[in-house]
């Protein structure tokens, strides 16, 4: 029987709660190369430029947001569209089978258009690749397109051009193909806001792309069910169990309190539920809480607080406090004057000595998030 499982196989959402806790680095931080740490957490959701340096700061032991500078600079890392058509960080060696798990699920440029998509668009992107090997602005690319469309009259159908004008052709720069990339060159806190086209995937089978992607997702966030890993990567449920078909040799099967078949890889790790967790903060969109389909949460995210993360009117999930692994608060920033402050908002009482530990990470993550301010307070309320 694994470890933290009930019954033959049966895994409670306590035990899951830890598996996904060790792999992501919440229980004891990774201290290797910043490459494999992006790897081993799954790709991280970036489109708020600000989550992924508080993603790795809790992590990562002894974090600064340099080292994601310095890697995203040196192409060790990149980001772009990517899964669900959003924007994620991952290594820029996985980076091309997640872009192919990604066109073939839609993320092509024409994705929601509701138009055909002749041959052309295929000669246009090529060339638009070729024209982005150096970083382009978001205007230059447009032009680019304009008269790549004039140059090429009949090159796309009139309902193509129409319907991709009507967005600026910023549905286009969606590719997967492209990256982002800083204006000015230099990678900071600004969210990149230029593109260059990203390496090429060569000749990789989408069904071995999509065969790393699913083992990825199962080492970052398993034990996990083929509707988790579908979700996830954006897909439908039969391009997983495809996979999972294809795979399924490598793999070894729980389930959960549901009865719902979990996969996993054999060697990852899944601890017993009990020992002492740290407090954790995570940011807004934080991969971990959302790996899993909706309503498949309860792992990390209790479905009592599902309302008091998730902000329905713009779609925003909302930065987390973990308390025992679980999800059990909100926090914020804030400044003023050149004063920081993070309040912390619990969902219910802490006690004292929990409270003590919240407000202990909340003091480091101040400084780390506003590191120019001349002060820093933290404010936990209730």
């Amino acid at each position: 029987m694994t470890e933290g499982s009930r019954g033959d196989g049966l895994l409670s959402a306590r035990a899951l709660n830890r598996a996904l806790l060790a792999r992501q680095g919440l229980i004891d931080p990774f201290d290797g190369p910043l490459t494999e740490t992006v790897e081993s957490v799954g790709a991280i959701q970036a489109q708020q430029w600000t989550s992924p340096p508080v993603a790795l700061w809790s992590r990562r032991r002894d974090f600064t947001a340099d080292e994601l500078w310095a890697a995203l600079d040196r192409g060790d890392l990149v980001t772009g569209i990517l899964l669900r058509r959003t924007l994620h960080l991952v290594s820029a060696r996985e980076h091309p089978a997640y872009a192919v798990v990604a066109t073939g699920s839609g993320v092509d440029g024409w994705q929601g258009l509701k138009v055909a998509r002749t041959a052309g668009a295929d000669r246009l992107l090529a060339d638009l690749l070729a024209y982005a090997g150096q970083s382009r602005t978001g205007d230059e690319l447009h032009d680019f397109v304009e008269a790549w469309v004039e140059a090429h009259p009949g090159g796309l159908s009139d309902a193509e051009v129409a319907a991709q004008r009507a967005y600026r052709w910023r549905v286009l720069r969606a590719s997967p193909a492209l990256v982002r990339v800083p204006a000015d060159g230099r990678w900071a806190a600004r969210t990149p806001a230029a593109y260059r086209a990203a390496a090429e995937s060569g000749d990789l089978d989408p069904d071995a792309a999509h065969d790393m992607a699913v083992r990825r997702h199962l080492r970052a966030f398993g034990p996990a069910g083929a509707d988790d890993v579908a979700y996830w990567l954006g897909v439908r449920v039969p391009v997983v169990r495809a996979a999972v078909d294809r795979i399924g040799a490598e793999l070894v099967r729980f389930a959960d309190e549901d009865g719902r078949v979990l996969y996993d890889l054999p060697d990852a790790p899944r601890p017993g539920p009990d020992g002492e967790i740290p407090v954790r903060f995570l940011p807004a969109f934080d991969s971990a809480l959302l790996a899993y389909a909706a309503g498949r949460r309860a792992r990390i995210l209790p479905d009592a607080y599902r309302d008091r993360v998730y902000v329905r009117a713009n779609l925003r999930w909302l930065p987390t406090v973990l308390v025992d692994g679980f999800v059990a608060g909100v926090w914020a920033t804030r400044v003023s004057r050149r004063v920081a402050t993070v309040t912390v908002t619990p969902f219910g009482r802490l006690p004292r000595g929990t409270r003590a530990a919240v407000t202990g990470v909340a003091e480091r993550l101040i400084r780390f998030v506003e590191p120019a301010a001349t002060d820093h307070q933290v404010v936990v309320e209730g």
